[in-house]
């Protein structure tokens, strides 16, 4: 007889806990290790990969560096958390390094550091790839990418679960090490060793590290509501700025029957545009922005502050327009991309349609970009003129639209209203990416002196790009000098380039400086002083004897040098109430309402349709080249001829009994498109 033994299973075998129990105690040296080693990596290339720029980060800013330390390992933590400890761990550190590299990538393209909101551009910034990478780098960029998601995907197939850990006890780790960043955050931000908030994106992640502002821009969007937000605060600031505002004509302009004439306001913002000469040390064969520099010694001029460097169009812009400070807005924020899109605001074209005016906005890029064609309608626009409505484009070596196209345009949205027009022109031909191998061309300006930090190649692609833009802002300022219009310009530039520009480079002694010109074709008297982006619309509409809404009659009523921390968060108060809050500034008749927009200065029509050989060929007028033939809802793949012809291949052509014509931008969103044209039988 043979005796059968049944063995008792047990839980674990002792190799397996003594296993289990050495694993964990390495991991409480191994952990803050890789931890600081993470640190170390990110904070490097947060510094442009340089050791002397990291020690000195460490050393001047050590609890900010310390804090950095302690997010990340709370991060790796994290994976404690899981039976597949190592494949999460491993994804978190290859995350934070990834990190590392995008920010070192970012920064030096556009000078703004990497932040979590850009996630929400992500699809902007892919854009952009083709003109600041080459092709050779996005396919590094997108096999590294797709390199790293097959290397988790395998590590989490392939890497063995832990089959006995305390969860529990994992549990109270990770939330013990969660509650300690947060106290030492906050106790941080109370001693001052940590940013309460972030006036200058650059200047922040400089002092206090990539990890600790990265972290810190998770959740900031929008105005935060202010302490005492109420009706009694709202209404003291509403009495301060009612007796002090507004009315205070510098120049009364009259017409022929002595009444008086409003005159036009042309707002032209230039990409990356400022005076090189600013630059301390540096030195040109020719002068590349003369007739800008011609205007600013002879007109109104001054320093215009904008709210960013290397980047960030769109947040200057929204400054000019609204009269809001960018910094009241979470860190590294871009308002078009976030409450813009579903809120309507005060502007400066609401406040001037309140005197009979037409609002024109004038891109020479897609529509599409930073969503303007969404956001537009909410800040008081009529009508959008952007690349894909715009007649004899050309494009410069780099690809972006020349900004010579825009003097007709602007001329064209003047003569085709009734009324008078405030046009708000944004352009684009100066924008980076600047070539690194830059060769000196034939005729081209010489630098003949810069200061080392500065880049050479890129910065002599950059000086030779803007004597474009000042020939626009020549030719655009002799035509509006012969338009029968009473008309105002205000130039300025929107941000200075990413070009490793710093404070102690520039004679102005900012990177956030730019200038600005006010010039009128009816000799009126104005006055330019220095000031903040968000004040220069205010500033001139005072002049006009405008008052406009709330924010601009708080600017209005106060000091042009009055910066002080109680008109901020007056300011910072209007905001909130008006984009976030109950609108009590209102008394519940809130008066912006969006926009009926309409695309284009010129009406697309389409005249007559000949149905030959496989092909349609329509005749009309103001064609473009992103302008598509659509059937039965679906846009052909069409050829642009000129502004009166295009055509596209049909299958069968005498079967289309009718047609219309569409603009897509160049993402494919459909943009507008005419009334159908029904094809009559020849």
């Amino acid at each position: 007889m043979k005796l059968k033994l049944k063995l008792k299973k047990r839980d674990a075998k002792p190799r397996e806990i003594a296993y289990e129990t050495g694993s964990a105690r390495s991991r409480v040296i191994f952990l803050p290790v890789l931890a600081l080693l993470l640190s170390l990596f990110v904070e490097l290339g947060n510094r442009g990969f340089s050791p002397a720029r990291l020690f000195g980060f460490i050393t001047h800013s050590p609890v900010a560096f310390l804090f950095g330390w302690l997010v990340i390992l709370t991060t790796l933590v994290f994976s404690e958390l899981f039976k597949r400890r190592r494949a999460v761990l491993c994804t978190t550190a290859l995350l934070w390094t990834a990190l590392g590299i995008v920010e070192f990538m970012v920064i030096k393209e556009r000078t703004q550091p990497f932040s979590s909101v850009d996630i929400l551009m992500m699809k902007d910034g892919l854009s952009l790839m083709t003109i600041y990478y080459s092709w050779a780098k996005i396919i590094l960029i997108f096999s590294s990418a797709f390199a790293a998601i097959c290397a988790i995907i395998m590590m989490f197939a392939r890497m063995k679960r832990r089959q006995h850990y305390n969860f529990p006890m994992s549990l109270a780790i990770f939330v013990g090490f969660t509650l300690l960043s947060v106290m030492v955050a906050v106790l941080g931000m109370r001693g001052e060793a940590l940013p309460r908030r972030f006036d200058s994106l650059v200047d922040a992640y400089n002092d206090y590290g990539f990890v600790t502002c990265f972290t810190f821009t998770f959740g900031q969007q929008g105005i935060s509501r202010p302490n005492e937000y109420g009706p009694e605060t709202v209404a003291e600031v509403l009495t301060g700025i009612e007796s002090d505002s507004g009315d205070e004509f510098v120049y009364p302009l009259f017409d022929e029957d002595d009444n008086l004439a409003q005159p036009n306001v042309v707002f032209v913002q230039l990409e990356s545009f400022f005076d090189v000469n600013t630059v301390i040390g540096s030195e040109y064969s020719a002068d590349p922005t003369p007739w800008f520099n011609r205007l600013c010694n002879r007109f109104p001029s001054g320093i215009l502050y904008v709210p960013t460097v290397g980047g960030g169009t769109a947040n200057t812009e929204f400054e000019v327009l609204t009269g809001l400070n960018r910094d009241a807005f979470g860190a590294g924020e871009t308002p078009y991309n976030t409450i813009m899109q579903q809120s309507t605001c005060e502007t400066v074209c609401y406040d001037l349609k309140e005197y009979g005016y037409t609002a024109t906005a004038m891109h020479n890029n897609t529509a599409t970009f930073f969503g303007r064609n969404n956001v537009y309608p909410n800040l008081g626009f009529d009508r959008f003129v952007p690349l894909e409505y715009m007649q004899n484009v050309k494009y410069s070596p780099i690809g972006w639209c020349r900004d010579a196209v825009l003097t007709d345009e602007i001329l064209t949205a003047l003569k085709t209203t009734d009324s008078r027009d405030v046009v708000f022109c944004v352009a684009v031909e100066t924008h980076g990416k600047y070539e690194e191998t830059y060769e000196p061309k034939e005729g081209d300006i010489e630098v003949l002196s810069l200061p080392e930090q500065i880049p050479l190649a890129p910065f002599q692609n950059f000086v030779n790009a803007l004597p474009h833009s000042d020939d626009f802002l020549r030719q655009l300022t002799l035509a509006l000098l012969k338009f029968d219009e009473p008309t105002i310009l205000v130039a300025y530039g929107d941000h200075l380039p990413a070009l490793e520009l710093t404070n102690e480079l520039l004679s102005t002694g900012s990177i956030y400086a730019t200038r600005y010109v006010i010039w009128n074709n009816f000799g009126g008297q104005f006055n330019a002083p220095d000031l903040q982006a968000y004040r220069l619309s205010a500033h001139l509409t005072k002049q006009l004897g405008f008052s406009g809404g709330v924010v601009a009659r708080l600017h209005q009523a106060t000091d042009i040098d009055d910066v002080s921390e109680e008109y901020l968060q007056k300011l910072e108060l209007l905001g909130y109430d008006m984009l976030y809050g109950d609108r009590q500034a209102f008394e519940g008749e809130y008066p912006y309402l969006r926009t009926d927009m309409r695309m284009g200065s010129r009406d697309i029509v389409v005249t007559d349709v000949q149905r030959e050989y496989h092909r349609l060929l329509v005749t009309g007028e103001n064609f473009t080249e992103f302008s598509a033939i659509v059937v039965d809802g679906q846009a052909l793949d069409t050829i642009f001829i000129d502004s009166q012809h295009i055509a596209a291949r049909s299958d069968d052509p005498a079967a289309v009994a009718a047609l219309c014509v569409a603009q897509l931008a160049r993402d494919g969103s459909e943009l507008g498109r005419t009334e159908e044209f029904a094809i009559t039988e020849e």
